[in-house]
Parts: C-alpha cells; structure tokens; sequence
C-alpha cells in the first residue's frame, strides 16, 4: 500500500490534468492510482475489459476507484470534469483507444515518469547467517588480464597511427618519416599507464570538478540523509583499518553513483544530490555498501584507470561537439564532426577490453552489499529507483548528458537499461520484462557487449540470497532452472507478437548467429580445400591441386565469403517489409518486452508517433543519441547511412534525423528485443511532410557484397602464387 502523501500526489495530478482535458496523462495517474489501492492486474483487465475510446476507459477507472476507501479517492469521480464527460460521451462516436490509425502525427500530450513505482516495500533480515564464501582468485585474474588488454590495445593503436602517420610523410613531396615513430615504444606506453595509475583519483577528482561541479560531502550532510549509511561506512572501515573513503556528490538530479582511486585509503565514493534525495535511508545505505564491496574487491582500481584513459577522447568529442554546433563555416564543421565522432569511436573502442570485468564486478558487489546490511530487497528497490530516476533526467533534458554515457562504465545502472525500463511503471510490468533477463537461453551471449550485467538476473541473484535468509522478495521473477525443466523447449518455439497477424513463417533462432554460423562454415570449407590440395598434390601428385595446400588466402577468402552468405541469409527474416496488415499502431510497450523467448532477429513492424529526442549538431552525426518520447516513456533508436558511419558524416543528407530533434514525428521501423529494446528506424515524418529515412538493409547488403567480392578476390589471388 502506497503512503497518503503518494495518493493525494496523484490525485492532485489527475484534477490538474482533467481541468486541461489532458485525457491521456490524467489515465496514466489513474492507472498508478489503482495499483497505489491494491488493485490487482487481473482486476483491472477483467473489471475495465477493452475500452472503445480513450474517454471509456478514464470512466472506468474512476468507476473501478470508486469502489475504495478513501474517501478523497472515492469523490474523484464526482468531478465537474468527469460529469461533463459522461454527458459528453453519449455524442461521441466509437474511435478504437488501441490503435488509431494516422499518417501524421496526432497531438501527444507527455508526462513526467511517476517518481516511484508502487513497491511492495519487502523487510530486510534482523539476523542472518554470513554467506558462503567465493574463490575471488579467477576474478583478480580476470583484473589482471583486462589490464594487460589495455596495454596491448593501447600498443597496437598507438603503432598504427605512428605507422600510418609514416607512410603518409614518405608519399608526401619534400617531407620525411619521423625516425623516432619507427623505434619500440613499450617501455614509454608502460610508464604512462602507471603514472596515470597513481595518478588517477587526483586527475578524475579535477576531470570532475571542472566539468560536472564535483563538491565534497561531509558525514554530517550524509547523515542528515541516511544515518544508517553513515554508520555503515565508519564501521566497516574501522574492521577493516581503513581510512575512511573521501566522500563527493555531484549536483545532479540524475541519482548516480560510482567509485574510484588506486587504493583504499585514496578511494573515492561519489553521489549525486538527485540519489540521497530519490532514494530512501535504508536504500542509500546499500548503495554505499555496493561500493564499499567494489573497494574490497580491489577492481575499482582497473576501472579508474580505465575510466581514466578513455575519458581523454571522449572529453576531446565533447568539446569538439559543442565547438562545432558553434561553427557556421560548413566545410569546417564537416572536418570538425569528423575529428570528434572519430574521438568518439575511439572512447567506444578502449572500453572493449573492461566489459567482462565491469558486468562481473557488479555481481560481486551486489553479493557482497546484501551481506554487509542484511537487506538485498533495498539493493532491488535501489536499482530500479536509480534506473527511474536516470530515465526522468534524459526525459527532462531532451538528450542523454555527457555525464550518464561518458561514466557508463562506473555507474550501478546503465543508462541504456534505465531508457528499455522507462515505459514500465507497474510491479506486474516490471517482472514480465525482467523474465527475459532470467530466462531466455541467449541473454548471456547477447549482452557479451554490454557495460553492465543483465538487471533482472542482478535481481534475481538477489532474490535468491533474500530466500536464503527466509525473507519476502520486491519482485517474483521466474527461476532458469525451473524455465528448462518445464519449458525447455519454449525458446524455440513459434512467436506471435501481441495484435500482430499471424505470419506464414517464424524465423529461426539460429538465423541471429548466422554471420558467425557462416564464418565457421567458411573455416571448414577452407579446411577442406586444403585436404583436396594436399591428397591431390602429394598422393595424387597432380600439380593443379598441389597449390592449394597451406594457402592463407583461401582461409582468409573462404571466411568473408562465409561471413556474406550469413548477412544475406538473415536479410530478409532482420528487415520484414513494413505494410499496413504487419504494422502494429501505437504498441503497448509493457507487452513486447514481456517475451522471455524474443531475439533481435524477431523483428516487429511498428508505427509510432512521439516527439525526437537526443543531442544536437555536431555531436550526434553518428545517431549515437537518438530516442523518441512517447507518452509512456523512452525508446532508444538506430539510424544507418547507406554508407555506414562514413555516410553519416560525409554525406550528410539535408533530411538526417539529427535536424528533426524536437520535433514531432511518426516513425515506422522494427523493433527488437534483446538485453535492451530498440528500434532500427525506417523513417521518420514530420508534420509538414519532412522525411529521414535510414538505411539500415542498403548497408547490411553493401557490407555482404564487400566482403564477398573481398573473399573471392582473396580465393582467386591464392592460386597466383
């Protein structure tokens, strides 16, 4: 049951949002109403069946609220507003609420995000027994071996631009190489990662305070917000004869948190002002213990150097970005957005080598946050408030913040699972989404290039230490285990999607790997060229086979041929024609990401109308921030050139969606479920008749042909030789 305060919020929202005829907010409040007064889910389909207009169904919902007791809540339907509306709606004519169909944009009204969800407020343990201990050896292995990734890439980077820098002196007239880019520079590049290293929380202290504002925050202040935080951080330092951590906070309403440094008396734990005040006491105390556990695991120490490093490109985009939205020289701004998408490339590429560790720390963190306050529901109820909360930030902005994507790798949410949660605002919704993260058989290797782990298996593990200790769970989320023993057979089988037509042909799992699928077959009919050369050469001693015995080229051609067959393979089955009989019209979210079984390549035609969100200018060339704000939250988008990345910067249309950013728009694309959800854009229109349109199968099938014509060239060369 949510508190008095929650229900007259909501109820003041409602009146405010009936009195400007703002039907569809007014709904969403009522909505969050009825589950505030225990109404279950099944009630509500039962008791409020379909509605024929958007007017029927706010009717029935204050019919349905009518029956509760409060008695505020039971004079909602007595409102002038609402009397006015049953006269109304004897006049009105039956418009389907579900899906109306419109070629532009009908007028959308938005509303903040509901600051909270309507928890089940489950109790922490009064005692409990320690947790059996981990081997935590493999995981230190695992920080020592990101670390010597980064070196190596850093290596390999640096020798190529030093390499390619060469070349390009030597065709050049009157100009010579660079001697000293030809010597071995290892010893230099291991220097600079450990100065960095020790370094590190002074360079990111000031990185901070210069950008974002980064103050200090006192145990007083802290204490003012949860005491129990402030307990828990002088007594677990003092068993364990720490200094205490140096405390920072952000002034920031997006709830964020992270840590870094070099060691632990020179540790860092930094939150923003938006989560001490979006969370509650006992939920700010598990966040700090999460960070605590990551200093007592040591990896916060890979992760500041790593954050560190990618950090000074991903600053170089940032302030590129904004200079050029200033440049009105065009040819200018050109070599400008592509000096700053190519520092944003490479931020994108130096985060590679830390994913592994950045999702498993956090499990580790998680585990070892439950056992130090006994209260894992409050880790649960944490993470889903701080992924609200993040979303609310980039709705209130317009734009995903330089702070939420440039930090991604420290924060205890992603920003990305913040935006595919931002349209769920019951439990009920809540738990039908997160059975993907638990049950479906790919999730692992789906989110092998993800910067945190699955959050409903973050749950979940969550849940079992609750279960452990005898304690209710925040949220019922379905066991693996008992989905492969009862339903083994479930993620292959055939897929409806909800208010779709029934197609004459369901894709095929294996189609989502069918690249790499190709790759392998490739390998193997390599592999089999060469035992034909070598059976026909040295058995056989036929000189027209003998060549193709330990030919490299055919292994290289074989495989990007292989590696074409697969992209045309799954062209079709990824990029289903988008017509009227497969369009589903304004889809209820909550609905498509309640598929435990869905994959990417289950692709969904869909027709939306929202308003275009994401950065400006310069710094969104590439579509990296691209949303659209529909009336219930968040969905990310995918734009592509027909050119790739290349095409988006050099051949820049008039008509990228990047100038359409604030408008209103009907989009039509598909979309995907995987770790998160998204939508690779079809086109975008505006009102007065502007279109974007993305690419996305011209450069799906100029990337196979490419790569096919590469392999054959490949094939053919080997026999030269």
């Amino acid at each position: 049951m949510a508190m008095a305060g929650d229900s007259e919020t909501l109820l003041e929202a409602t009146r405010a949002a009936l009195q400007q005829q703002d039907y569809q907010r007014a709904i969403a409040h009522l909505e969050v109403l009825c589950q505030t007064e225990n109404t279950s889910y099944t009630e509500l389909q039962t008791q409020l069946a379909t509605p024929s207009s958007e007017i029927d169904y706010l009717l029935s919902l204050c019919q349905l609220l009518a029956q509760s007791s409060n008695p505020q809540i039971r004079e909602l339907r007595e409102l002038r507003e609402l009397r006015e509306l049953r006269e109304l709606r004897e006049n009105l004519p039956l418009v389907s609420y579900q899906s109306p169909t419109t070629n532009y944009p009908l007028p959308i009204t938005y509303y903040p995000l509901p600051s909270t969800i309507p928890f089940r407020q489950a109790q922490r343990a009064q005692r409990w027994q320690p947790l059996p201990s981990i081997n935590l050896i493999p995981f230190w292995l695992l920080q020592c071996g990101s670390a010597i990734a980064l070196f190596w890439l850093m290596q390999q980077l640096i020798e190529l631009a030093m390499g390619l820098t060469n070349d390009l002196l030597v065709k050049l007239p009157y100009l010579e190489p660079f001697q000293p880019f030809y010597h071995d520079h290892t010893g230099k590049i291991v220097l600079a990662l450990v100065v960095l290293l020790v370094l590190s929380p002074w360079l990111l202290d000031g990185m901070l305070r210069l950008c974002y504002g980064l103050q200090s925050l006192s145990l007083e202040t802290l204490a003012t917000s949860s005491p129990e935080a402030n307990r828990l951080l002088q007594r677990y330092c003092r068993q364990r004869h720490w200094r205490l951590p140096q405390l920072r906070v952000l002034p920031t309403v997006a709830p964020l948190v992270f840590t870094y440094g070099n060691l632990p008396r020179t540790a860092r734990i930094v939150v923003s002002q938006g989560l001490l005040e979006q969370l509650t006491e006992d939920e700010i105390a598990a966040i700090y213990a999460t960070q605590l556990a990551q200093i007592t695991n040591w990896d916060f120490v890979v992760l500041s150097q790593f954050i560190l490093i990618t950090q000074l490109p991903y600053v170089i985009y940032c302030h590129l970005s904004e200079w050029g939205n200033k440049i009105s020289n065009k040819t200018l701004q050109v070599f400008i957005a592509i000096a700053a998408n190519f520092a944003y490339g490479l931020w994108f590429v130096l985060r590679l080598p830390v994913l592994w560790l950045s999702q498993l720390r956090i499990y580790y963190s998680d585990r070892l946050a439950a056992e130090l306050t006994g209260n894992p529901n409050a880790i649960s109820r944490a993470l889903l408030k701080i992924a609200r909360g993040v979303a609310q930030d980039i709705q209130q902005h317009g734009y995903t913040s330089w702070l939420l994507e440039g930090w991604d790798l420290l924060t205890i949410v992603s920003y990305r699972q913040a935006i595919a949660l931002s349209n769920l605002h019951l439990i009920s919704e809540l738990e039908a989404a997160l059975a993907w993260d638990c049950l479906n058989p790919l999730r692992y290797w789906l989110s092998i290039n993800q910067t945190h782990p699955l959050i409903g298996d973050r749950l979940q593990r969550l849940n079992r230490i609750a279960r452990s200790w005898r304690l209710d769970t925040e949220l019922n989320l379905p066991e693996s285990r008992q989905w492969e023993r009862g339903s083994r057979q479930k993620a292959w089988c055939v897929f409806f999607l909800p208010q779709s037509p029934q197609p004459s042909s369901h894709p095929s799992p294996f189609l989502q790997a069918s690249p790499y699928w190709g790759i392998l077959i490739g390998l193997a009919f390599s592999g089999l060229m060469w035992l034909i050369g070598w059976i026909g050469g040295y058995w056989l001693g036929n000189p027209y086979l003998a060549w193709m015995w330990g030919d490299l080229w055919i292994v290289r051609g074989s495989l990007l041929v292989g590696f074409s067959l697969g992209i045309f393979l799954r062209l079709n089955t990824l990029f289903p024609e988008t017509k009227s009989t497969n369009l589903l019209d304004r889809p209820n979210f909550a609905e498509l990401l309640s598929h435990p079984h869905l994959l990417p390549i289950f692709s969904q035609p869909l027709r939306l109308q929202g308003k275009l969100l994401g950065r400006r200018g310069v710094g969104n060339w590439l579509g990296q921030d691209l949303l659209l704000h529909l009336p219930t939250g968040l969905v990310k988008l995918h734009h592509a050139s027909w050119l790739g990345p290349l095409g988006c910067l050099l051949l820049r249309p008039a008509t990228d969606p990047s100038d359409l950013i604030g408008r209103h728009v009907v989009l039509t694309g598909w979309f995907r479920r995987g770790v998160t959800a998204w939508i690779d854009i079809e086109t975008l229109r505006t009102q007065a008749g502007k279109t974007s349109t993305s690419n996305h199968q011209a450069w799906s099938v100029a990337i196979a042909i490419a790569a096919a014509l590469w392999g054959t060239y490949a094939i053919l060369k080997g026999g030269s030789y």
